[in-house]
């Protein structure tokens, strides 16, 4: 039997290619880019030469299915779908591979340079696809094969899962459609956009029902004693199958998004703290040895004053050293550290002081700062107070200007898609929905937002009275909305936020621990992600 011209010459080219590599294997082997990488760049021809043998012996299996009674059976769609084709398909993946090895691999080998490392690595990452594409390719008729043979054997089998699958459709179709029309009659403005979203569901019903219909027709063919194409039987029904399970899927995530709409929530932030606490660590000896043992103790401190931590955590070196001897205990503040910090710290430098040791040193050994959060959470204009919430640094960050602020919010109507998380006055998203309640005037000319009763508690969150006027809801929604953080009034002088006025004199916020604590100004880069700070190495008996 003659093979099929170009896979002799494929696995030779690509013999060629795995001597170029072994050698490039060794030269980078000495030094430059990481052995790992090297290593696998080096398998790559190999996995070549093997994907390029895969696909000689499939195309020999394949001439061999030729010659066997089965084929009969599917020889008219063997020839009209040309699965001989597919061996050449895979070939042509190898030769790409092998181009990708010997124009852009090898070079970087050649070179081994350390610094191309992730380069190297970006360009191995072709590879794999190529590989996966080839072996598809040559195992195309076999999959095609047992597929259409197994059609023939059973088509009713194939008809009646053709029909169940339109049944299952057709069964689930009217609580979409109900929900659908409820979606539509709560959301009038959104009609057009709800109708959008189930449309491709809509183009699976019929794509689905011209699926049976394609099959029912080979099917009345057969019956008849005519001859059925099984191509169009088999694909039609596997097609229909799968758009059923299209279909209940995205139904599940179409009532899920319709869902959405009818959910109202915000989270508004009303206090914040930051804990700071700090391991010190205390060694000692005994100072009539050249080389004293040392002995460690430990002291866990906190939480402690921003300004202390910050303090003792930049203080070069230790931050005390200590003696104890006839003469009797002694401390002495390095410097940087006053004795503010020092009493903040609250500890017994002699506590479980070894016996004989008559000298000690103090540093902070680690850092470690904790943020929390603190909100008033609504949803359905019902209202909770969370305990304190752990966040990142990040999000701690980010938000030190937005305290009495909504930092998210979804008004009744919008997708979660939506929802706004840039910082707003609390409720403004809610604002000119007549759901939460309507435009009044103000007396003078102007308008306001009156609070229907169930959302009442915007307008006292701060304990005075507080109401938004037409003007500035304009300027938020105009050039703020979804964009980016509105605190109204100036940049020096904002009405809104941890800066304002509103806050700063509101008889709630006063009490909180953010208000309470002066407000916490950002810490330093050498402060922030403190926990990093681990000295984690002892300063010893210095002099000796």
């Amino acid at each position: 039997m003659s093979e099929r011209p170009g896979r002799q010459s494929m696995v030779s080219s690509v013999g060629v290619s795995l001597l170029a590599a072994l050698a490039a294997l060794l030269s980078a082997a000495c030094a430059g880019l990481p052995s790992d990488l090297v290593e696998l760049a080096g398998q790559v021809p190999a996995r070549i030469e093997a994907e390029a043998g895969r696909t000689a012996s499939s195309e020999r299996q394949y001439e061999q299915f030729r010659e066997s009674a089965d084929y009969e059976a599917v020889r008219t769609y063997a020839e009209s779908e040309s699965w001989p084709g597919k061996f050449d398909e895979a070939r042509a993946r190898l030769r790409a591979a092998d181009a990708v090895y010997v124009q852009e691999i090898q070079p970087y080998l050649e070179r081994n340079d350390p610094s191309e490392a992730e380069a190297l690595r970006g360009v191995l990452a072709k590879i794999d696809p190529l590989l996966a594409a080839s072996r598809e390719a040559s195992g195309h008729w076999t999959g095609r094969r047992d597929f259409l043979l197994e059609v023939g054997r059973d088509p009713q089998g194939a008809m009646q899962g053709c029909t169940d699958a339109l049944a299952r459709i057709r069964q689930a179709r009217p609580e979409l459609e109900s929900r659908l029309a409820s979606a539509k009659r709560d959301h009038e403005a959104r009609a057009d956009e709800i109708d959008g979203l189930a449309s491709p569901l809509s183009a699976l019903v019929a794509e689905t029902q011209a699926a049976v219909d394609a099959a029912a027709s080979q099917m009345g063919t057969l019956e008849s004693g005519g001859e059925a194409n099984l191509a169009i039987l088999g694909d039609s029904c596997r097609r229909a199958g799968e758009n059923r399970d299209t279909f209940l899927a995205g139904m599940s995530d179409l009532i899920a998004r319709l869902a959405e709409l009818d959910r109202s929530y915000s989270r508004t932030l009303i206090d914040m703290r930051a804990d700071y606490s700090l391991l010190v660590r205390r060694q000692s000896w005994d100072d009539q040895f050249d080389y004293p043992a040392l002995h460690d103790q430990d002291y866990r401190v906190g939480p402690i004053d921003a300004g202390v931590f910050e303090a003792l955590v930049t203080a070069p070196g230790s931050i005390a050293t200590v003696g104890n001897s006839w003469t009797g205990p002694r401390v002495r503040l390095q410097s940087g550290v006053t004795r503010e910090h020092w009493d903040a710290l609250g500890i017994d430098p002699f506590a479980r002081w070894p016996r004989g040791d008559t000298s000690g040193e103090l540093w902070v050994e680690s850092a470690d700062v904790k943020y929390f959060h603190k909100y008033l959470a609504q949803e359905g204009g019902e209202t909770s107070e969370s305990g304190w919430t752990p966040v990142s640094e990040e999000l701690f960050m980010a938000n030190l200007d937005n305290l009495g602020m909504d930092i998210e919010s979804k008004p009744y109507g919008s997708f979660e898609s939506e929802k706004l998380a840039h910082a707003t006055p609390p409720g403004m998203a809610y604002v000119g929905n007549p759901r939460y309640g309507r435009w009044a005037s103000d007396g003078s000319g102007g308008m306001f937002w009156s609070w229907a009763a169930q959302y009442m508690f915007y307008s006292t969150l701060f304990g005075s009275p507080m109401r938004y006027g037409r003007s500035e809801w304009d300027s938020w929604s105009r050039d703020y909305r979804g964009s980016r953080p509105y605190y109204g009034g100036t940049g020096a002088a904002p009405r809104w936020g941890s800066r304002s006025q509103t806050v700063r004199t509101s008889p709630t916020m006063r009490g909180s621990t953010f208000a309470r604590g002066g407000g916490f100004r950002q810490p330093p880069a050498s402060v922030r992600r403190a926990g990093s700070l681990s000295r984690s190495g002892a300063f010893g008996p210095s002099g000796k």
